[in-house]
């Protein structure tokens, strides 16, 4: 093999070594996550998208959602009327949907400081 060809080869091998060490293992089949998305609610206004048809429309997009309930993102707000509110969906879905997920504008609970699962209002 001629010098540049060797290096080539080298550079390529390389790239996939540094790839493969930045991607995360796949989960186990039965692991799950939960994540959230903002119901829409707004103050002295519309309520927003209920959990269960948020989860019909996440379903149709090819997620598997295990659960779906109610949360706060725990973030606070001026009451204001037109103002969005602090209520969001909490769904626990299969770990290895997290980036279609995410692609639908879901965000993984976990990490949100102050978001949690609190009983449907």
């Amino acid at each position: 093999m001629s010098a540049p060809h060797a290096v080539s080869a080298l550079s390529a091998l390389t790239v996939l070594f540094a790839l493969a060490a930045c991607s995360a293992p796949a989960p186990p089949p039965g692991d799950t996550v939960q994540v959230f998305k903002s119901r829409g609610a707004v103050q002295c206004g519309a309520r927003g998208t209920p959990p269960e048809a948020m989860r019909a429309e996440l379903e149709r997009a090819g997620l598997r959602v295990r659960s779906a309930t109610c949360g706060s993102d725990g973030r606070m707000r001026a009451a204001v009327c037109g103002a969005g509110t602090d209520e969001i969906n909490v769904f626990e879905i299969a770990a290895s949907d997290l980036a279609r997920a995410q692609g639908l504008g879901l965000t993984p609970l976990a990490p949100a400081r102050d978001a949690q699962v609190v009983p449907c209002r």
